[in-house]
This record gives C-alpha cells, sequence and structure tokens, in this order.
C-alpha cells in the first residue's frame, strides 16, 4: 500500500475522532499517568491491518512503544495477543477506537475471503473482489483481499476497459461494440467483456479479448460457455454468487469468481484492547 495514501486515511480518520481532543480522558487521566495494553483477538481467523493500526498509535504519539507479535496474514485464534503496546494512557485511548475500526474491517474481509479461498481451493478457482468499496477506502479492502489468499479484480475505470451492458443499448449489433473498444484501445490494455446470455457470447468469441465475464448466468450455461471459448480467453463468473452456492461454480472450472460481498456486505472482526497497570 502507498504510504502517502495511507497517511491521508490515518489523519482524516482520526481528525474525525477527535476534532477537539478527547475531552473524557482529559478530564480524567494524569498526562503522565503509563500503563501496557495487549490487544488480544475475540475469535478466530485472519489477521489484517496491524501495520496500519500501529501507524495510527504513532501518528497520535511517536513516543509509544508497539510491539506486533502476529502480523498481517496470520491464522489468530481467540484471546490470542496480536499486538502490545507502552506508554501514556491517554495517548493509547485517543488512538484505541480508530485502530480497531480499521483492525476489525479489514481482519473481516481477509477472513472470509480466506474461507471461501479455501472452501474451493481443489477446483484451482481465483476468488476476487470487484470495485464495490467504500470510497477512499478501496486500497484498504483490497489489501485485505490479498491478504486473505484472494484476488483483486481492476482497481479502478483506468486499469482496463470492462464492456458491460450500460455501455451499450440493447438494439445495437453486440459483436460492432467489442469491434470498437478493440480498435480504441490504444494503450493496449486488458478488455474484459461481460455476458448475460450464450447468444453474446457466440458473436465476440472468435475477437481479440482478454477475458469473458459470465454475468449471472447459472453453473449450466457457463459449463456450455466455457466448451465454445479458446483457451486464450480468461473466464469469470459473477452475479449472486454466495458461500451456500459458489462450489457450484467453482465446478464448472471456471477461472475466476468476482463477489462483491468480499468487500461490501462483510462482518466485523472482533477485537479488545486491554489495559493493564
Amino acid at each position: 500500500m502507498k504510504s502517502f495514501i495511507l497517511n491521508k486515511i490515518i489523519s482524516e480518520a482520526i481528525k474525525e475522532d477527535i476534532p477537539n481532543g478527547d475531552i473524557t480522558s482529559l478530564s480524567l487521566i494524569d498526562q503522565k499517568t503509563n500503563v501496557l495494553a495487549n490487544i488480544k483477538a475475540k475469535e478466530h481467523g485472519v489477521l489484517c491491518g496491524s501495520l496500519l493500526a500501529k501507524q495510527i498509535f504513532k501518528k497520535i504519539d511517536k513516543n509509544l512503544a508497539i510491539q506486533i507479535k502476529k502480523r498481517d496474514g496470520s491464522l489468530v485464534k481467540k484471546n490470542q495477543t496480536i499486538m502490545t503496546i507502552k506508554g501514556k494512557k491517554i495517548s493509547i485511548l485517543q488512538a484505541e477506537r480508530t485502530a480497531l475500526n480499521f483492525l476489525g474491517f479489514m481482519s473481516g474481509i481477509a477472513s472470509k475471503t480466506n474461507y471461501l479461498v479455501s472452501k474451493t481451493k481443489k477446483y484451482k478457482t481465483k476468488i476476487c473482489c470487484t470495485r464495490k468499496t467504500l470510497p477512499n477506502l478501496r486500497v484498504l479492502q483490497k489489501y485485505a483481499v490479498r491478504i486473505g489468499g484472494g484476488t483483486n479484480n481492476r482497481m479502478n475505470l483506468s486499469d482496463e476497459i470492462f464492456i458491460k451492458d450500460n455501455h451499450f443499448i440493447k438494439e445495437v449489433n453486440f459483436r460492432s461494440i467489442v469491434e470498437k473498444s478493440i480498435k480504441n484501445n490504444k494503450k493496449r490494455k486488458i478488455i474484459t467483456v461481460e455476458v448475460d446470455n450464450l447468444n453474446q457470447l457466440k458473436q465476440i468469441k472468435d475477437l481479440k479479448i482478454n477475458r469473458v465475464l459470465f454475468d449471472n448466468m447459472n453453473p449450466s450455461l457457463i459449463t456450455k460457455g466455457l466448451t465454445l471459448l479458446p483457451k486464450t480467453i480468461e473466464t469469470e463468473a459473477s452475479g449472486n454468487i454466495n458461500e451456500t452456492n459458489i462450489i457450484s461454480y467453482a465446478k464448472t472450472k471456471v477461472k475466476r469468481i468476482s463477489m462483491g460481498s468480499l468487500t461490501h456486505s462483510i462482518r466485523n472482526f472482533d477485537f479488545s484492547l486491554e489495559i493493564k497497570k
């Protein structure tokens, strides 16, 4: 992750939570009081966001002594300590919620991704995320997917050409739309074409594109579609795929399965910070 993007995210998050100081801690705690704090996982899963959490504590107080016990990508158990922080109590309390929010958010994504990757491992299908991410937090969400063993789809609209149904009028010849994009692809970007039926697929199967995405097509139709395509074209399935039906899609031997739910519908991973004297 690029440091300048992280610095901006961290600064904005801290500004949001502490616009004019932590007035509760300032009213109760001597600024000279030092403590030891432990961050613990409250469930089993894949850790993600430890380095970001450390940076948040350091942004609040550069003199805090922080030891990361578990690195990103580590499998953690319930009640396992993943980080210790030693220093001013008031500084630790100021950074606590922001650090835990990011840890829980990113570890939730990494854990769910890892679960789905493990579930489909024997079918050798890549599990991908999409652009269905929170504004300004995409870099963190896509990083968490990678930590969980998943694969990133395009980062933004500038990464590759991705032709979807909203790019053309239904009455217009589908093949001509794709041919136009190929002709105008001066920078030789990857071209992905989304199809939602076999008729569309038949129209473009011999064109020089990189990937076909089967959108909201059932496994049976995808299996038929795969027989129509040359092996030089990568394949991807997307649309209403979840943990209950993902195996049926993986069995088709499609190369990639993309799921917006990896980033937009994830349960937060539970962490707590415990202060010791």
